[in-house]
């Protein structure tokens, strides 16, 4: 049951990171968000970064271009995670995820170091890191299953017959 509940978290944070490369992310790598926008999660997100993210809306190139990168090149990586946690295969790519893993701390570590030290630093941390945190959280889990011996593999449907 164990192995089912982590292995089934890590797909459903992948699913939602491609929602988020395919949305917002591939939108703002284009052009800048603008109020009155209706495309999939771009109210909200232009709502959510007024109150709590203002450096996300004023784009500098900087992260425009970190942007890009996460919408076109970390979501290869994400399906991969994902299909790998739904078969219990995670363990049999692990240089490909350490590799990806490794970059994305890299991005997320130049990220915050950005966001914080901009002349507009995150208002509400706590809030800020709500919707930073699934990616730690997700890295961990795969950190877990691959060094930890953790849950090996997603659980297989009983055989009918």
């Amino acid at each position: 049951m164990a192995g089912a509940i982590v292995h089934y978290t890590i797909a459903a944070l992948q699913a939602y990171f491609m929602v988020m490369n395919l949305t917002v992310e591939r939108f703002y790598c284009h052009a800048p968000l603008k109020r009155g926008d209706t495309r999939l999660l771009v109210p909200e997100t232009i709502d959510f970064c007024e109150k709590f993210n203002p450096l996300f809306l004023s784009r500098p190139e900087w992260m425009r271009a970190a942007t890009c990168v996460s919408a076109y090149c970390f979501a290869p990586c994400y399906l991969l995670t994902l299909v790998a946690a739904l078969t219990g295969s995670l363990k049999r790519v692990k240089p490909v995820l350490l590799l990806f893993i490794g970059a994305k701390l890299n991005a997320i570590g130049f990220y915050h170091f950005m966001e914080f030290t901009s002349s507009m630093p995150p208002p509400n941390p706590p809030a800020y890191f709500a919707v930073e945190g699934p990616y730690l959280i997700s890295i961990g889990l795969v950190l877990y299953v691959l060094f930890t011996g953790g849950p090996p593999r997603a659980p297989q449907r009983a055989k009918q017959g």
